[in-house]
């Protein structure tokens, strides 16, 4: 049975001050309205029209969709909500409630609005990928923990100021964002920064699970690189002689998926060294790894194994720590890569090729959001009161990348908290818990009230 939190008020919470009882409790009466809201929002397919496998055109449109729903939200909080798009149909919305002025600070919340595909639909159980379906304690859908959760959760903590008749000393900005699941940041979070929308901090609602709500002060960084193999095709009845003793041998013919096995066990043996000489203090033990995630390989233009193949290819995604120059990470996987091609004699002829694809910076604001983070984490204690979230919120490092990178290196320190887990993002039957969305909408309110200030009459 999912808890309200208007059933009770922990010792905690009465002793809270009068503003900050008066906005819990405006967000504990709009609590159904914003479970409503947020499975409307996920029944919008708002899936990015860049990611892979997608057809532009078919799928255009429907982030914008997302980002209209949440302006009118923002405006009947009171806020001044600008609208654009840098791509036809993809439409951002920004809303500012201007603070009255005095000592308070300026705060930003950031979410994208974007999800990515919802894979074979067959294997959901919990019914259609975009149902919104609500059960007793969760909410299901593609879209529900990665991150329309966090989203809805900041503009209904953004509603329940106005309900309470709060008034802010700094501004207080909200943010509904596209094109972050393929790091389109140009088109989403980066032309937020270009319109002039900066604030002394910036809070992105993504998934803080595995952590149960944590507060995320830093991600790692992401890279992705292909390496290829090539080699020499012939029938394949003559492996024998290209790969034993006294046959022909490389004048015959040279099987490339062999020798891609040699690069990619190479890197596995990288990979189990980044265990230990890879680490971060708020990262679990071995986060930080060299994943092949995508092989391709066979006789040019033929997929069948009756060729010795011609080529084969490894897709690679990296993950470093948040402290490494992802530079100097390159370089090293470079060097394994080398180091064992100098062991071959084919290799040494004729090398891999690397090619560097992307790198998604790391959110590393340093000092920069000591602040930040003790005041989300201040805000998430009052907010949570007896609920199973109750207590100290976790800090932890983000297991993934996120639009933070690109607010910190902005010049706006950013963290991030919010509901959902990552396990079910990207998942079969993605959800989140309602009582999750209902503390960080709690949190977010009390973490406006307190760094932005409340206004004095």
């Amino acid at each position: 049975m999912s808890q309200h939190h208007s059933d009770t008020i922990s010792p905690a919470e009465a002793d809270s001050p009068a503003d900050r009882r008066a906005v819990f409790a405006a967000v504990d009466a709009l609590r159904d309205d914003m479970i409503s809201v947020l499975s409307d929002v996920i029944a919008i397919p708002s899936v990015n029209p860049k990611y892979p496998g997608q057809v532009y055109d078919n799928v255009v449109g429907e982030e914008g969709r997302v980002s209209d729903l949440l302006a009118e939200i923002y405006q009947d909080a009171g806020a001044r909500v600008e609208k654009w798009a840098v791509e036809p149909g993809r439409t951002n919305a920004v809303g500012t409630i201007s603070g009255r002025g005095g000592r308070g600070r300026s705060l930003i919340l950031n979410g994208h609005v974007d999800v990515v595909p919802p894979g074979n639909t067959d294997r959901w159980e919990s019914g259609t990928p975009f149902s919104g379906r609500i059960d007793d304690d969760r909410i299901w859908g593609r879209g529900a923990s990665d991150m329309k959760a966090g989203l809805v959760a900041q503009a209904f903590a953004v509603k329940a100021l106005a309900r309470a008749g709060v008034q802010l000393q700094g501004d207080l900005i909200i943010q509904a964002v596209v094109g972050e699941e393929v790091m389109d940041h140009e088109c989403g979070v980066s032309s937020t920064l270009e319109r002039g929308y900066r604030a002394d901090a910036a809070v992105v609602a993504e998934p803080s699970g595995p952590t149960r709500l944590g507060v995320i002060p830093v991600t790692p960084g992401l890279l992705w690189f292909s390496v290829t193999v090539g080699g020499k095709t012939t029938h394949s009845s003559m492996r024998g002689q290209t790969i034993r003793a006294g046959g022909g041998g490389p004048d015959v013919g040279v099987n490339a998926i062999d020798k891609g096995v040699l690069v990619f066990q190479a890197l596995q043996r990288l990979e189990e060294e980044w265990a230990f000489t890879k680490t971060h203090p708020l990262f679990a033990p071995g986060h930080f790894t060299i994943h092949p995630g995508v092989v391709a390989g066979g006789p040019h233009g033929v997929q069948v194994p009756f060729f010795l193949s011609e080529y084969v290819t490894f897709e690679y995604c990296v993950w470093y720590p948040p402290q490494d120059d992802p530079e100097n990470v390159k370089l090293e996987i470079e060097a394994q890569i080398e180091a064992i091609a100098r062991t071959d004699g084919w290799l040494r002829e004729h090398p891999p090729t690397v090619e560097w694809k992307l790198n998604w910076p790391a959110n590393d604001p340093g000092p920069a959001a000591a602040d930040i983070t003790a005041a989300v984490s201040a805000a998430h204690t009052a907010a949570s009161g007896d609920t199973p979230y109750a207590g100290p919120a976790t800090v932890a490092g983000f297991c993934a990348v996120e639009d933070c990178s690109f607010l910190t290196r902005a010049g706006v320190p950013a963290i991030s908290y919010g509901p959902g887990d990552l396990r079910v993002s990207h998942a079969d039957d993605e959800y989140c818990l309602i009582d999750e969305v209902h503390t960080a909408a709690r949190t977010f309110a009390a973490l406006a009230l307190d760094w932005c200030g409340p206004a004095t009459s």
